[in-house]
């Protein structure tokens, strides 16, 4: 068997063995990761006792409102402005809620597994994700660590939303983000964002980055 025909018999064993190999990996962090995701609801968080808040904010002269690709609508108040950041909170039509954070477009940090935002043209930007050594508790007890190390990037466009941690060991609540764009306040560009929990009663595997790169791809219905 001449050299050309020892190639070809050994290309016809392994390439079929990687696709096998690459296609088993897909297949398995679908189910792992993706799967999972789609039990998870997004929980109705209790930021005021007014039952009218939604509409009350709705009609604020001063208050933004939004419509997003699935429809839903949230509206929020005015945001509390500091020197290098604001905040605010999201109330939605269909009762859920969430904080929001404005951070200026020359920050270099942001919260969470995000390690920064950067703007690349109009509402398109790029997160770097990163451990952080992110840590959840005080001096005397550890209620949440995230241990595996990594960082990554993905570019994002308005109202894309994605999972950026667990917050617990069990996976059943983790922070869901959603990115709402730049927003320009008295002439100075801010990154806008807003998070809230969902909660999976099977829980969610929370490894890192796999459970952040499936959620990049997920619909939660917001």
């Amino acid at each position: 068997m001449n050299s050309v025909n020892i190639l070809f018999v050994i290309s016809a064993i392994l390439v079929p063995l990687l696709l096998i190999s690459l296609n088993y990996s897909a297949i398995n962090d679908f189910y792992t990761y993706s799967v999972p995701l789609n039990k998870a609801v997004v929980e109705k968080q209790v930021y005021s006792d007014d039952p009218d808040i939604f509409q009350k904010i709705h009609d604020k002269k001063d208050s933004t409102c939004f419509v997003t690709p699935s429809e839903n609508l949230f509206c929020y108040e005015k945001p509390r402005m500091y020197e290098r950041t604001g905040v605010s909170y999201v109330r939605g039509e269909t009762g859920i809620d969430g904080e929001m954070h404005l951070d200026r477009t020359d920050n270099e940090e942001s919260y969470f597994t995000m390690k920064n935002i950067s703007q690349i043209k109009d509402d398109t930007a790029v997160i770097t994700f990163a451990d952080k050594d992110y840590r959840v508790g005080n001096g005397d007890r550890v209620d949440y660590q995230i241990t595996d190390k990594f960082e990554f990037t993905a570019v994002v466009e308005k109202y894309d939303t994605f999972i950026t941690n667990c917050s617990n060991y069990e996976g059943t609540s983790a922070n869901m983000v959603q990115y709402l764009g730049v927003r320009n306040i008295d002439g100075t560009d801010y990154f806008v964002t807003w998070h809230t929990l969902i909660k999976s009663e099977h829980g969610l595997k929370c490894d890192y980055p796999q459970i952040i790169q499936a959620s990049l791809k997920h619909d939660f219905g917001i």
